[in-house]
């Protein structure tokens, strides 16, 4: 299926950019409700460590909160957490040894090198932050979501008198 996902019908009202009607609205919410995944079993999984799981207790209330975190989302928040943890490990090997470390080659000689865990925390990094957006984590995330309805103009003379073009 190609072109942009849907939108849930909270945000395309809010977008305001399409004109629905009440009985519109209210069809596309009972069927989005039909679809809502259950939010009975959203537990931390085991096989994280303990600074993702910090980070699940955080995210998971936040999220549980605004009734946005449901059964089927547990393994994209794991991901999440577990990408911060490693980001943060990555970054206590780079502030321990460096930005650039020394390696020797096969033949003894030295060579100065990027350290390999800068790439890692640039990975994790960009990992974390598509998640957050999933999740509507990140302050560019949430202003979508909050995105002000279009006020509308008052018609021109010309819209009056002949109708909108």
């Amino acid at each position: 299926m190609a072109g942009r996902p849907p939108k849930p019908i909270d945000v395309v009202v809010l977008d305001g950019k399409k004109h629905l009607t009440k009985a519109e609205i209210e069809a596309r919410k009972k069927l989005e409700d039909k679809y809502r995944p259950n939010m009975d079993k959203v537990d931390c999984p085991d096989w994280l460590d303990a600074e993702a799981k910090k980070h699940w207790a955080l995210l998971s209330a936040e999220l549980q909160t605004l009734n946005l975190l449901t059964n089927v989302d547990v393994g994209a928040l794991a991901i999440c957490c577990d990408a911060l943890s490693k980001y943060i490990k990555a970054n206590l090997e780079i502030e321990k040894h460096g930005m650039l470390v020394t390696y020797t080659n096969k033949g003894g000689n030295k060579n100065i090198v990027p350290n390999p865990y800068v790439a890692l925390s640039n990975k994790y990094s960009d990992v974390y932050k598509r998640y957050c957006t999933e999740f509507g984590l990140t302050p560019a995330a949430r202003l979508k979501l909050a995105a002000p309805k279009e006020i509308a103009k008052p018609p021109t003379e010309f819209e009056r008198k002949f109708g909108a073009v």
